[in-house]
C-alpha cells in the first residue's frame, strides 16, 4: 500500500485504516480500466464528504458571526465550500501526487485538474469522518479550510469572480471593456471542458479552463483581477 504518511502530517490526521484513505484517492477511471465497479471508487465518500465539510463550515461560520443573518451566512458557505477552494487546498497537500488515475485520465492532466481535486478533497474529509469521527472531521476541516473562511469573512474572497472584475475596469480613472473569449471545447456531452481568454480592451489578462463556460470565466476572471490591477492601478 503506498506510504501516506507525508501526506496524513501535512492534513492532520493518522489515519488507522488505511484502506479508507486508499479509497478516497481512486477515481472512476482508474477503477473502470480495472474492471470494477463504480462503488470502488471515492464517488460514495465525495457524497459523503460534502455534507460533511457544509455542515462544519456552516457552524463555525455561525460562531464566527454573530450577529448575521441566513443570506449572509449562505453566501459565505458558498465561497468556502467550493470547486476553487477545495481544488487549492488539495493543491496546497499535494493530493494530486496520491491519486490513482486511469492511463488516459493521467495522460490528460487528471491530477491537476480542479474538479478531480476538489472531489478527492471531499472524499478524504468523509475518511476522515468515517475513521475518526465528527470531532477529528471537524479539526482537520478547520486546520485546513479557515484561512479560507477568513478571507471569505473579510471580503478578500469573492463569490462572483466575473462580476467583481467588470467593477473594477469601471471604476473611476480605469474605464476598460472587459471580454471574455471562449477559445477551446472539448470532450464528450456529459463532460466538456472550455477554454476562456479574458482582454481588458486588447490587453490580454488571464486564460483558465472549466467544466462549463460560467465555470471556466470565473476562474479566468479570478485569475485576471491580480493581473488588472497591476497594470491599471488606481489614478
Amino acid at each position: 500500500m503506498t506510504d501516506y504518511s507525508g501526506f496524513e502530517k501535512a492534513l492532520g490526521y493518522e489515519f488507522r485504516d488505511k484502506a479508507l484513505l486508499e479509497e478516497a484517492f481512486t477515481h472512476t477511471t482508474y477503477v473502470f480500466e480495472r474492471g470494477g465497479g463504480h462503488w470502488q471508487s471515492n464517488q460514495r465518500l465525495e457524497f459523503i464528504g460534502d455534507s460533511v465539510v457544509d455542515l462544519i463550515v456552516g457552524c463555525e461560520l455561525y460562531k464566527m458571526k454573530p450577529t448575521e443573518g441566513e443570506g449572509y451566512l449562505s453566501k459565505m458557505r458558498a465561497i468556502v465550500v467550493c470547486e476553487r477552494s477545495f481544488a487549492e487546498t488539495a493543491r496546497r497537500l499535494d493530493m494530486g501526487r496520491y491519486l490513482l488515475l486511469g492511463k488516459g485520465e493521467e495522460q490528460s492532466g487528471g491530477a491537476d485538474k480542479d474538479s478531480t481535486l476538489a472531489d478527492c478533497f471531499e472524499a478524504v474529509m468523509a475518511a476522515v469522518f468515517f475513521d475518526g469521527g465528527y470531532e477529528a472531521a471537524k479539526s482537520v476541516i478547520l486546520k485546513n479550510l479557515s484561512d479560507t473562511m477568513q478571507k471569505a469573512v473579510n471580503g478578500e474572497i469573492f463569490l462572483d469572480y466575473k462580476s467583481r472584475l467588470l467593477e473594477l475596469a469601471q471604476v473611476k480613472g480605469r474605464q476598460h471593456s472587459i471580454k471574455f473569449t471562449v477559445t477551446d471545447e472539448r470532450g464528450p456531452a456529459h463532460a466538456r471542458e472550455f477554454d476562456v481568454e479574458v482582454y481588458a480592451d486588447d490587453t490580454f489578462l488571464a486564460k483558465a479552463s472549466g467544466k462549463s463556460k460560467r465555470d471556466a470565466e470565473q476562474k479566468c476572471a479570478q485569475e485576471a483581477i491580480e493581473t488588472y490591477l497591476m497594470l491599471f492601478p488606481e489614478k
